[in-house]
């Protein structure tokens, strides 16, 4: 079927990069808000055209990084309440003494720290001292 539009031509390149610096803003600024909706960098590949996943997660990723849109900070906020979500399911199994429980939890501890950014020596007690865990018999 033919279309009496002209084609399109692709959009220039240099080293990968686009050479319009506003048309891959907004391109950056869609794979956010991508993500923000809960598709996987697959599809946000498939979707903007991007050669491989791992150029979504990059680009994401620097977005996260450089902290300067307002769709950023939506997707932060939106990985913290699910991962706060994870955790309130998971804490009454966890201090009742469920293993599996309790390092899911760590895990979705560390995945929060990474997503905001956090170091982990920051977080580490400034006094060195031996914990002891409590185990609950049920």
């Amino acid at each position: 079927m033919s279309s009496n539009a002209p084609e399109q031509p692709p959009l220039p390149r240099v080293n990968g990069r686009h050479r319009n610096r506003a048309l891959a803003a907004a391109r950056r600024a869609r794979a956010v808000r991508l993500r923000t909706q809960g598709m996987t960098y697959q599809q946000i590949a498939d979707e903007l055209g991007y050669t491989h996943r791992a150029s979504v997660y990059q680009v994401v990723k620097r977005a996260l990084d450089t902290h300067n849109a307002e769709a950023v900070r939506q997707l932060r906020d939106l990985e913290n309440a699910r991962l706060d979500a994870l955790q309130v399911a998971l804490w009454d199994a966890a201090m009742a003494g469920n293993v599996n429980s309790a390092m899911a939890i760590a895990r979705i501890i560390a995945a929060r720290v990474r997503l905001n950014g956090l170091s982990a020596t920051s977080l580490a007690p400034t006094v060195s001292q031996p914990i002891t865990v409590v185990q609950r018999q049920q």
